[in-house]
């Protein structure tokens, strides 16, 4: 569940992932007026956005709370409210981005009071046995903005409002220096999750160049999440899961593999006995 904030109106990754113009608007993609903490767009490429006032808060609350209720609707079992990656909610969170002086921004205290009112009133449409997480930029680059300590303190008020789980990743503000960025490399943001596990004391999914089975399940062995999350793995393989059913030992049987892909691995292993 999201809100794109100033990153709103943009392209598709393959198209650029630039903000919307007049070649986008002439094939149907026309752009419109972002929203944001500020009139300042995310970089300096984006245009102004409308700054949200406390009337738009409320607007916005409200919207929340009815995504919630078409979310149950829908059936499903779980909802993320995503305050990460620059969107609407991490903008606020952010003193990069959130400059305002009012009751939404200033202090730490001020910056967390929309994402907090959001994450409360989705708990309170949301069945309290079906589980509500909340993705998180832990940090907004290496020692600038946004800091592990800043997560630490957000988590806790989340747990006390009834979230579950907190989703942790990092980055999406537009930095002043390359060398701001956090150095990527296989499961880079799992400390992250770990901080906050230890530092709020609640759990938390670990994402992030995780990319098989021994490296996730070392995770959750280790006590530095409860849960890990992959999606460009999956992507590149549709079968992880079983496949790591299989790795670690859960499914030698290959029951949960789709039937057609299951019969080519145990034709495959018998092929392979027979050629040693």
């Amino acid at each position: 569940m999201q809100h794109a904030g100033r990153k709103a109106s943009s392209q598709a990754p393959w198209d650029g992932f630039g903000p919307l113009g007049a070649e986008d608007a002439a094939r149907g993609e026309v752009p419109w007026t972002a929203w944001g903490p500020t009139a300042a767009g995310w970089s300096d490429a984006y245009p102004p956005t409308h700054p949200i006032d406390a009337a738009d808060v409320g607007y916005l609350i409200d919207c929340y709370r009815r995504a919630t209720g078409l979310a149950l609707r829908a059936g499903f079992d779980a909802i993320e409210i995503h305050a990460a990656h620059g969107y609407l909610l991490h903008s606020f969170l952010s003193p990069l981005a959130n400059t305002r002086s009012d009751e939404f921004g200033g202090p730490l205290e001020g910056r967390m009071r929309f994402p907090l009112a959001v994450a409360r009133v989705v708990r309170e449409a949301w069945p309290d046995e079906r589980p509500l997480l909340f993705r998180m930029s832990c940090v907004d680059g290496e020692s600038i903005g946004w800091s592990i300590d800043d997560s630490i303190a957000l988590a806790r008020r989340l747990r006390a409002i009834g979230v579950d789980a907190i989703d942790c990743t990092s980055g999406g503000m537009s930095l002043p220096s390359p060398s701001h960025l956090v150095a990527r490399h296989p499961g880079f943001q799992v400390p992250f999750a770990r901080a906050i596990r230890e530092g709020a004391g609640m759990p938390t999914v670990a994402v992030g160049l995780i990319r098989s089975a021994a490296q996730a399940n070392a995770i959750v062995e280790e006590g530095a999440a409860d849960l890990v999350a992959l999606a460009r793995e999956a992507l590149w393989n549709p079968n992880f899961a079983a496949q790591a059913a299989q790795e670690l030992g859960a499914d030698p049987a290959w029951r949960s593999w789709p039937r057609q892909f299951g019969w080519w691995l145990q034709r495959r292993a018998r092929a392979d006995r027979r050629n040693r």
